[in-house]
């Protein structure tokens, strides 16, 4: 009984574990979603991202580049000044990151979805409404 309750605490240890390491990495996207610091941004898009904005029609796989470039006029248009974080959830290696992009008295819903890599979580989607 004491050996299963051991391996169940070290189960539980590694959990939040993974957990911690993804909340850290998500923390600082979130970051630079706040201060539209698109420069670290670019770090964070995949090869291939699936951007999903109010002026475009249809969606399309764009580089990482084209991707931080059309959230970034999307910001500047609509004189984006911040981001809140509403949720954060992790179902396998993927994480989804939702939130409120704040313009005045306007607000658009972010969902963002990640997948986990080797360099760590990478953005595969992002979509505005």
């Amino acid at each position: 009984m004491n050996q299963l309750r051991q391996i169940l605490l070290l189960v539980i240890f590694a959990l939040a574990t993974v957990n911690v390491q993804a909340q850290n990495e998500t923390e600082s996207l979130i970051q630079n979603l706040q201060t539209a610091n698109f420069n670290n941004l670019l770090s964070y898009w995949d090869a291939q991202v699936e951007v999903n904005l109010p002026e475009l029609v249809g969606e399309k796989p764009y580089t990482a580049k084209e991707a931080n470039e059309l959230l970034q006029a999307f910001f500047n248009k609509r004189n984006i000044l911040g981001f809140e974080k509403s949720a954060a959830r992790k179902v396998g290696n993927t994480l989804y990151l939702t939130g409120k992009l704040l313009s005045g008295s306007t607000k658009y819903n972010l969902t963002l979805l990640l997948q986990e890599s080797k360099k760590g979580y990478t953005i595969v989607s992002v979509r505005v409404s």
